[in-house]
């Protein structure tokens, strides 16, 4: 079994998830989204000398729960995801594309041989000129943002949410019950499993997995084609 198809084995990561916390409509929404966050971490070799995670949770403001350096510890790290809480109201993830440059992944916390990956989970979002400024702002620093989003409740612009990402790497699922099995290989292996690197800035650089999981690409139907 390839490397690959286990996950990512390579170090030198960190991670940060930006949870879209906005009130719900579907009252078990929270928590496949925080049980998704958990099952990606859980590909990787968390590690204060490998992977390190971060969680920011975004409503009406954005706020990090759990900081890089929070968890070196996988087990204890999902258990801290899953106890994170709700905190409803409107969708603003430009606050939360702004605490992640400032303070997430400020200069004096990642480290500087590390990839920088910062991947969005929304059930709303729509074109707005501060996202775009916030997102741009984030990958100009050489940080790689992908997201996922879930359609089901109609209220995700995905082309907007393609054009804020590197490379136009995102994903769809139709419900929050699928973002495991629709999504998780997509965010590990094809966006979020880059190989060791001095340079910061990591968006061209080929990422070993692509190939090895095109198949698994086809099969949950994203539109490549955005």
């Amino acid at each position: 079994m390839s490397r690959c198809s286990i996950g990512c084995s390579l170090c030198n990561i960190e991670l940060a998830f930006l949870v879209d916390s906005s009130t719900k409509r579907n009252s078990d929404a929270w928590a496949w989204m925080l049980n998704f966050v958990s099952e990606v971490v859980r590909q990787y070799n968390i590690n204060s000398n490998c992977v390190r995670a971060a969680v920011i949770r975004y409503g009406n403001d954005a706020d990090a729960p759990i900081a890089l350096n929070s968890y070196s510890d996988v087990n204890r790290l999902v258990q801290a995801i899953g106890a994170i809480q709700q905190l409803g109201g409107s969708s603003d993830l430009a606050a939360a594309l702004n605490l992640l440059h400032s303070q997430v992944f400020a200069s004096n916390i990642v480290r500087s041989n590390a990839a920088r990956i910062a991947v969005i989970i929304s059930d709303q979002l729509q074109s707005n000129s501060r996202i775009t400024t916030a997102a741009n702002n984030v990958k100009s620093q050489g940080i790689t943002v992908v997201a996922v989003g879930i359609t089901g409740p109609g209220r995700v612009n995905t082309n907007f949410m393609y054009s804020i990402t590197s490379n136009r790497w995102a994903t769809e699922v139709g419900d929050y019950s699928q973002l495991v099995s629709g999504a998780r290989s997509i965010i590990v292996q094809q966006y979020g499993c880059f190989p060791y690197t001095t340079t910061p800035a990591l968006t061209t650089t080929p990422n070993p997995c692509m190939f090895s999981f095109f198949f698994v690409f086809l099969i949950v139907s994203v539109d490549t084609s955005r």
